[in-house]
């Protein structure tokens, strides 16, 4: 249009005037492209963890809907499957989550019906959370859940083709995504490891040569206990004669018995002949049993007890 212009008339500023005349002309502007893309704009780095939270909804799957929730600093996932996605479904949710892992400060999400509603903003005011509304129709907004919709997307699929049902992919891939390095997260360091201060254990874990099981326990908690309640040391040994608590219908009995194995410090293994039975008892629960009570217990034997009276009453 310039072009054709300068080739009949001229005057000063010809160019400008042309451009801004065809700019406020309503009929161009309501069919023109979209500008180029704006430089991007990250959000800004959390301090802690469960600072700022993203939220999202995945589904429809299998006729079921996933809340998804990403904590921005330590990149640690929550996924819920859910039949509804109501308002009040979504804070029955979030009430469950913040339960275990507080309320966060910032909560992120975008113009869902259900987390546009008074209610829900009326539980963001109560509890102090500053509730972010991302642009309509701009995911990129909210990329963080928008990105691990689709990863939690694909790799149900993968896992679920598998035969694993759908609440056995979402742990497995809810463990896996825990506690892989994430590159954009703090030090490099899983979700588990920045959430917790520690990784958490998987049966990867099996490849470690293994350690022992318990350490010793604090001989100072010992001692005040025995002070306290005059405790004295006691232990068995096996084939030992002891009197085992046999508890049945709130009620317990003295039974006689014999030590099988000693498992750890305060524990054994009791075979009782008379019950047939092998039970379990701790230290506390047993006493030991002498010769003599068992002389005892054999003369009064159900032979003798079904004498007849009559007989008893002539000797």
């Amino acid at each position: 249009m310039r072009s054709v212009a300068r080739q009949y008339v001229y005057w000063p500023n010809i160019d400008d005037e042309v451009a801004k005349l065809v700019a406020s002309c309503n009929e161009c502007a309501s069919v023109a492209k979209t500008d180029r893309k704006t430089t991007m704009e990250s959000w800004p780095a959390p301090e802690k963890p469960w600072q700022r939270l993203h939220l999202d909804y995945a589904g429809p799957l299998d006729r079921n809907y996933f809340l998804i929730l990403v904590d921005s600093f330590t990149k640690w996932p929550e996924v819920v499957r859910t039949k509804e996605i109501t308002t009040t479904a979504t804070l029955r949710i979030l009430r469950g989550i913040f339960a275990r892992y507080g309320q966060p400060e910032t909560l992120v999400t975008d113009n869902g019906t259900q987390l546009t509603s008074d209610r829900f903003e009326s539980y963001c005011d109560t509890n102090g959370i500053v509730h972010l509304k991302t642009a309509p129709f701009h995911p990129q907004s909210n990329g963080l859940a928008e990105r691990f919709v689709d990863t939690f997307k694909r790799s149900l699929k993968k896992i679920t083709a598998g035969g694993e049902t759908l609440d056995e992919a979402i742990d497995t891939f809810l463990l896996c995504y825990r506690t892989t390095p994430c590159r954009s997260a703090p030090g490099g360091k899983s979700p588990a490891n920045l959430m917790y201060g520690r990784p958490i254990r998987t049966s990867l874990e099996l490849l470690r040569p293994p350690k022992p099981l318990y350490k010793l326990p604090s001989t100072k908690q010992e001692k005040q206990f025995n002070r306290k309640h005059g405790a004295k040391a006691r232990s068995y040994d096996s084939q030992d004669l002891v009197w085992a608590k046999v508890y049945s219908a709130n009620k317990w009995t003295w039974q006689p018995g014999m030590v099988i194995e000693r498992i750890g410090r305060v524990m054994y293994n009791i075979w009782l002949p008379v019950k047939q039975n092998l039970i379990r008892s701790h230290c506390n629960q047993l006493r030991t049993r002498h010769e003599s009570e068992i002389n005892a217990e054999a003369e009064t034997t159900p032979e003798t007890a079904q004498v007849p009276l009559s007989i008893l009453l002539d000797s």
